[in-house]
């Protein structure tokens, strides 16, 4: 039986200021790609989680605010809160049964993660800007959740997870908010 080996890099350059970024606004085929290419890379890679992880930036910042909107703390085109990515990375995957997600987060990113925390607001730049980090952030945040991740096909059940879980009751977003979006966006 032969396998056949694709190697794919993500640039990064630590401390460099120079990342990955999803382009300006939404350009579909390259901010799949690079959703495929982290989940891949850290081992959490399906196209069900592809698609969640996709239509989830697009509802919650439809790729263009990387600020919390209306003034929260929620960062990133996937708008994700400060503490949860605290507790997702320095709680979380400083499991010992969680130890190959990491390393394999720190090898898609370039860095430890502790690299995050070496200056005052390096964690929270690297929030808004760092686009594989959101990405991980995201699908992290879905793997937890005590619901598995519906069909991609089923777009009402992946809305109502997003709402439930990513969203929660404390959040604006609706459902069909989520599934209009997607729609619109084609995503």
């Amino acid at each position: 039986m032969r396998y056949l080996l694709i190697i794919v890099t993500i640039p990064v350059v630590l401390g460099s200021g120079i990342r990955t970024h999803t382009p300006i606004g939404f350009h579909y085929p390259d901010t799949r790609l690079l959703v495929r290419l982290v989940l891949q890379g850290i081992d959490m890679w399906s196209p069900d989680a592809e698609e969640l992880v996709l239509r989830t930036g697009a509802v919650e910042s439809a790729y263009r605010v990387r600020e919390g909107i209306n003034n929260g703390p929620e960062l990133g085109y996937w708008q994700i809160h400060p503490r949860t990515a605290e507790d997702l990375l320095y709680r979380y995957l400083q499991r010992s049964k969680k130890r190959e997600w990491k390393e394999n987060l720190e090898q898609v990113l370039g860095y430890p993660l502790s690299w995050l925390l070496e200056e005052p607001g390096r964690f929270e730049d690297e929030l808004r800007n760092n686009d594989v980090l959101g990405i991980a952030l995201a699908r992290l945040w879905y793997m937890i959740a005590p619901y598995p991740i519906p069909d991609a096909r089923n777009l009402s059940a992946q809305a109502w997870l997003w709402k439930k879980w990513f969203n929660t009751k404390k959040g604006t977003g609706t459902a069909r908010r989520f599934i209009r979006t997607a729609k619109l966006m084609k995503v």
